[in-house]
């Protein structure tokens, strides 16, 4: 609704200087995967066939930018357990005043939750929806010419049609929703052309569904800052502490017992290069923050992404990263998570080559490797270590839309 509010705002506003655009675009793609399940005991192959539409709806007055996007997908396999039926329905938009940004983001998306599951967790479940709602609202001060204050709030709520697995025999895999709050008050400093400095305080709130759940309040700080090194090359870091609160419920009541207090860090690092015919860029991460499967996880992780102009219509991309993600905070009282350990690994070359102005034809082939570990006297398929080998084969196709301008 506060969305629609503020779209009907912005169309009610005569302003002198007002742009609207409508563009999409259709990716077909054919794949194979020679482990969809991720498992470590019995590899499953599947062929699928995928359909991406993807639509936006965009206008932009002196003051006002209003964004709309709605995306689908859908696939289909040789093995029809795995076939899902995604949709994503999003909005951004952003309010000008003389010295303030009012932001409003928000978004809708009915998932098969693959992507949530191989991030988060490794364990794929078939099967298995999850809703996701967030609404963001955010205040952008600029209180010098080289100074700004900013404010960021978010609400995000996911959760699982099926929360726990039974496919495999005596194994569950528990699949747990969240509430999340998130408030953060920072600022930035224009130091010269070249640097920029930016410090943020941090507050969350992350309460797990479930009648044996917990509750977690992380809070801490970052500073950090952006630096331009010459017209190719940048680089920007950021670091802090953090520190995580949590506690137990049963049967939905909240237990000031056994509270556990621990401290953990944050910290991100990235270099980029931008030339004529190459980019590349590499980094490192370590984040917190809450998981499907009922418990807050540290993620460090490191990076690198390489792309290559091999010619006007050839382009060669490569990119890969290794995570490694471990439980924090008090443990979930569910036993099949506890004391979580993932190492996952992932690299993807592909090249693409546009066919015509708005069609473009890429090949791809990705490599996962994952070492999951849990307690060992819980016995889990999904421990141990796998692999998956992917190869995909997409044709894109953008639609340049209608504009308008007056």
């Amino acid at each position: 609704m506060a969305l629609l509010v503020l779209a009907c705002m912005g169309y009610g506003k005569e302003v002198t200087a007002d742009e609207w655009a409508v563009k999409g675009s259709l990716v077909q793609q054919l794949q194979y995967n020679d482990n969809m399940a991720f498992s470590t005991t019995a590899k499953k192959s599947v062929v699928g066939y995928l359909l991406t539409p993807n639509l936006q709806a965009t206008r932009k007055t002196e003051v006002l930018d209003i964004d709309f996007q709605g995306q689908g997908l859908i696939s289909r396999y040789d093995d029809s357990s795995w076939d899902c039926d995604n949709y994503n329905l999003g909005s951004n938009n952003a309010y000008r005043t003389k010295r303030s940004v009012f932001g409003l983001n928000g978004g809708y998306s009915v998932s098969c939750s693959y992507a949530q599951q191989l991030s988060q967790t490794g364990i794929l479940v078939p099967n298995n929806q999850s809703t996701n709602y967030r609404l963001a609202p955010s205040w952008t001060w600029q209180w010098t010419s080289r100074d700004q204050l900013i404010l960021n709030t978010n609400y995000a709520k996911t959760s699982y049609s099926n929360s726990v697995n039974t496919n495999a025999s005596s194994t569950t895999a528990s699949f747990i929703g969240n509430d999340t709050y998130t408030i953060n008050l920072g600022g930035s400093h224009q130091w010269n052309h070249r640097i920029t400095l930016n410090e943020r305080l941090n507050f969350s709130n992350t309460q797990y569904t479930g009648s044996n759940a917990s509750t977690q309040n992380l809070f801490g700080f970052q500073v950090g800052g952006n630096y331009t090194i010459n017209q190719n090359w940048a680089v920007n870091a950021t670091g802090g502490l953090m520190w995580v609160d949590a506690r137990q419920s049963s049967n939905g009541v909240s237990s000031g017992q056994n509270p556990s207090l621990s401290l953990g860090n944050t910290a991100n690092i990235n270099l980029s290069y931008q030339g004529q015919t190459t980019t590349f860029s590499t980094g490192y991460s370590n984040a917190i923050s809450p998981s499907s499967i009922g418990q807050t996880l540290q993620t460090q992780s490191i990076f690198a992404n390489y792309s290559y102009q091999l010619s006007s219509r050839l382009l060669l991309d490569i990119a890969s990263s290794f995570s490694r993600s471990e439980s924090i905070g008090n443990q979930s009282t569910d036993n099949t998570t506890s004391q979580f350990k993932r190492s996952y690994f992932t690299a993807s070359p592909g090249i693409s080559w546009e066919l015509e102005k708005n069609w473009r034809l890429r090949g791809s082939y990705t490599y996962r490797w994952q070492d999951y570990q849990q307690d060992n006297n819980v016995l889990n398929v999904n421990g141990g270590t796998s692999d998956v080998n992917l190869v995909m084969l997409s044709l894109n196709y953008s639609w340049d839309g209608i504009r308008n301008s007056r």
